[in-house]
């Protein structure tokens, strides 16, 4: 009798287990079943396509020249959402401007006023910058003032002397050598002073300009 229970033991096994393998094979079926029919979502789908309508986008206006300020760039945009604290000036070593650096609130508004370019002037070209280029260009604001020829032998005191009866900041004026168009121009000498306001600034510009450190007649620009 022991014998007989022994032996139909033995003979369950097999289906016991052929059952359970079977069970296992329906799972693993419907896990992978499961992981098919789920989308996977893409990460790597840039934000900025996502909201082309969001976001700050900057631009730079080449063909600007040395009288142009930041009131005409915005005129030319036609872009009444802009600020003055949106415009910034690039210069080259000899602080003469090369291009307009803009700040737009959303890419619609660099849409317009790229069209606003294209359609009202050939004189100017606008082409997408980025935020480092922002960041890292000087901010003059038309607060500083550009003073050039002025002497070799011209010290600090020369220069305060010369802005005589203008509010500006004394530990601010900085005196250095830039070297002219041409090889056979000797470098000349210019210092930048800051001023607490813009108005401030544009005084001593208008009162200041083809005034005289020593010998030597000086050219005042405003920077903006």
């Amino acid at each position: 009798m022991m014998g007989l229970l022994r032996a139909m033991t033995k003979s369950n096994r097999p289906i016991q287990m052929g059952l359970q393998n079977q069970g296992l094979t329906l799972s693993l079926s419907r896990q992978l079943s499961t992981q098919t029919e789920t989308p996977q979502q893409d990460n790597s789908v840039d934000t900025f396509l996502q909201n082309p309508s969001t976001g700050l986008v900057y631009g730079r206006i080449y063909g600007i020249g040395r009288h142009t300020r930041k009131s005409d760039i915005i005129s030319m945009l036609g872009a009444s959402n802009l600020s003055l604290d949106d415009v910034r000036f690039e210069y080259n070593p000899n602080y003469a401007p090369v291009a307009a650096m803009i700040q737009f609130p959303t890419r619609n508004a660099y849409d317009a006023s790229l069209r606003a370019v294209v359609r009202t002037s050939r004189l100017f070209r606008m082409e997408r910058a980025d935020r480092q280029q922002w960041d890292t260009l000087p901010h003059y604001d038309g607060k500083t003032i550009l003073l050039q020829g002025i002497p070799r032998n011209a010290l600090a005191d020369d220069v305060e002397r010369f802005l005589s009866g203008c509010q500006y900041d004394g530990s601010s004026i900085q005196i250095f050598a830039r070297q002219q168009r041409g090889f056979d121009r000797p470098p000349v000498r210019v210092a930048l002073v800051q001023f607490p306001s813009q108005a401030l600034a544009a005084h001593a510009f208008i009162t200041k300009n083809r005034g005289f450190v020593l010998n030597n007649q000086i050219a005042v620009r405003l920077l903006q």
